[in-house]
């Protein structure tokens, strides 16, 4: 990345990943670029296949895994 890195320039995105045993939380990535969200892990299953910004307009996945 080029220039000053402040807020502004950051991209911000959701993701829900597995952080141990069956959680999973959302988390809001700060990403310098396109680049940095593409390199981003895949979510996990069950819940919305890539990185978004969120909003009315988003599809849910209908259900997701129990767990069990």
């Amino acid at each position: 990345m080029t220039g000053p890195s402040g807020p502004r320039n950051f991209r911000q995105v959701w993701i829900s990943l597995r952080t141990s045993g069956a959680d999973v939380l959302p988390l809001l990535v700060n990403a310098c670029s396109t680049a940095c969200v593409e390199a981003l892990p895949a979510p996990a299953e069950g819940y919305v296949p890539v990185p978004h910004t969120g909003g009315p307009d988003l599809d849910q996945p209908r259900g997701r895994p129990t767990g069990s």
